[in-house]
């Protein structure tokens, strides 16, 4: 590297990341240098994975991090020596593997291109929580700056002039499996929407994805940043492992990493954070921000005092009902998630869980069914819980940054939880019975009428196998200062230093409702907004 000295820091080149870059480096006279610690993207070739929207991409791609769902540890150090040296793994559940995107592009490289927006109630809520900048009339320009919505151009709800291409399946082109499956819930009083991006009522509709034809993932390193990437004032690093932030007293001067295989010290007058809800927490926590006993239990020397680092992890609790198609229903290449529908659980009268069929799935790719020969493509029913209460955390175990953090999250544990999903599964199942989605089956697994008529064995069932959704959100929570379980202000500035700022899915004070993508991608083009111009913009 002839050139060590930056006017942006960019620490991780996901979909937060690649927005950052692009819109950071639009003024030609700050020099922005964009860090990632996977490879560059190869989505221009026909055979790659991350060309193809109809599988999510599980190896090659991805970091290896693993969760545990059950139960809850302090990141005091008797407990960490415990978990990670002497104590033995059997007396611990199988870890999750916890597989987002570490590419350019990051999870929105090998994830299922679901575009879906969360909704105005989130928003009031974040707002409620102490972030009035980001009630619905301040995000909403953003969303629509955002994309290029091909179904709705022109209107005063969807954007046409974005780098983010977002198209639903139209009527010649959704599987007769998804039209059955659509109809199946109408059945069942779930109204007909065209738009799932408007509106947070009950509805059933064509799932929005940012796809080029058919299943061609566009994600958000295509839309954004490959075009402008020959920008003599960008750089963009990949393959870099960050391992710590560098100071001079409190003012942020720059970060030190692993690149080639040597040391490297990059300066710059502001350091921007989207290594992802886990990468930041684990990256602050590093350079001696967060729980003081914590740091000092790892000989890490205490810079900022905020134990609200890495605390406040939140996922959507998902589970799939797996069911196998008959001969010629399902075809590779072809979309993987064309309907989708909000619904209530039966909990309360407010939509709290999404439903959706998953047609098309290559049965290797699900370890139950990866030896199932004579089914080489199989059907799935999903359900995620909007607004999990479990709560996580994210703590490292070392100071080498090589190693990886521990994430504990506790979605198997709230009772509420559990209960929401078992009147989602029991609406998937009877859509799944449907007279004219069963002719497509040659029957559901695991799952029987006997089950899903107990509820004793149905909150058991439902309890072992809740999985996260791979939408880590909400470990450097923004919120007033005051506040102890916050850790950025509104601008995504962080709490006692200066030069650092947070610009990805931690900032989430709850999760959004919908799928994280989508919503991240319009926090980091408000936060680059506000890096450029002084702070966000209110009158917006």
């Amino acid at each position: 590297m002839a050139q060590s000295q930056f006017d942006f820091i960019i620490v991780g080149g996901g979909s937060a990341g690649c927005v950052l870059a692009a819109r950071l480096s639009e003024d030609g006279h700050k020099r922005v240098l964009l860090l990632e610690a996977g490879p560059e993207s190869d989505a221009h070739l026909a055979d790659s994975p991350l060309a193809d929207a109809s599988r999510l991409v599980l190896e090659g791609y991805n970091w290896s991090y693993q969760a545990q769902l059950r139960g809850s540890l302090s990141p005091a150090s008797d407990q960490v020596r415990q978990l990670f040296a002497d104590q033995p793994k059997d007396k611990h559940p199988p870890p999750f593997d916890y597989r987002v995107g570490k590419v350019l592009g990051g999870s929105s490289a090998v994830n299922g291109a679901v575009a879906l927006r969360t909704f105005p109630r989130d928003f009031a809520r974040w707002a409620e929580m102490g972030c009035p900048q980001w009630s619905w009339q301040h995000v909403l320009p953003w969303y629509r700056r955002l994309e290029t919505d091909t179904d709705f151009p022109g209107d005063d709800l969807h954007g046409d002039q974005g780098p983010m291409v977002l198209r639903r399946p139209d009527a010649d082109s959704l599987h007769p499996l998804d039209q059955a499956f659509s109809a199946a819930c109408q059945k069942q009083g779930i109204p007909y929407t065209e738009d799932l991006n408007a509106g947070e009522a009950p509805g059933v509709g064509p799932v929005p994805s940012n796809v080029k034809q058919h299943a061609r993932r566009l994600d958000v390193y295509q839309a954004y940043l490959a075009p402008v990437q020959d920008r003599p004032n960008l750089t963009v690093l990949t393959d870099v492992l960050v391992s710590a932030i560098t100071f001079s007293g409190t003012t942020v001067s720059g970060i030190e990493a692993i690149y080639q295989g040597h040391f490297h010290r990059f300066e710059a007058g502001e350091v921007v954070l989207a290594a992802g809800a886990i990468g930041t927490p684990a990256l602050l926590q590093r350079s001696g921000i967060g729980d003081p006993a914590h740091l000092q239990s790892l000989d890490i020397p205490v810079r900022v005092d905020r134990p609200a680092v890495g605390r406040n992890l939140q996922d959507h609790a998902s589970l799939v009902i797996w069911a196998l198609p008959k001969a010629g229903v399902c075809r590779r290449g072809l979309p993987w998630r064309q309907i989708a529908a909000r619904i209530c659980s039966g909990a309360s009268k407010e939509t709290d869980v999404q439903i959706g069929l998953l047609n098309n799935v290559e049965s290797h790719t699900v370890p139950k069914f990866r030896h199932r020969l004579e089914y080489p493509m199989i059907v799935g029913a999903s359900a995620m819980l909007m607004q999990p209460a479990a709560r996580g955390q994210v703590f490292i175990t070392s100071r080498e940054a090589e190693v990886l953090p521990s994430i504990q999250l506790p979605l198997r544990e709230n009772e509420q939880d559990v209960h929401r999903m078992v009147g989602a599964v029991r609406q998937m199942w009877r859509a799944l019975h449907d007279p004219a989605v069963a002719c497509f089956l040659d029957g559901i697994q695991f799952w029987s009428e006997a089950m899903i008529n107990s509820d004793r064995v149905m909150y058991s069932a439902v309890k072992n196998m809740l999985n996260p959704g791979w939408h880590a959100s909400g470990t450097v929570r923004m919120g007033p200062e005051h506040n102890p379980d916050c850790a950025a202000d509104q601008n995504g500035r962080v709490y006692g230093v200066t030069g650092l700022t947070v610009a990805d899915a931690s900032l989430f004070p709850v999760i959004p409702s919908m799928p994280t993508n989508l919503t991240t991608i319009m926090l980091a083009e408000r936060i680059s907004h506000a890096l450029r111009t002084g702070g966000l913009d209110v009158s917006e």
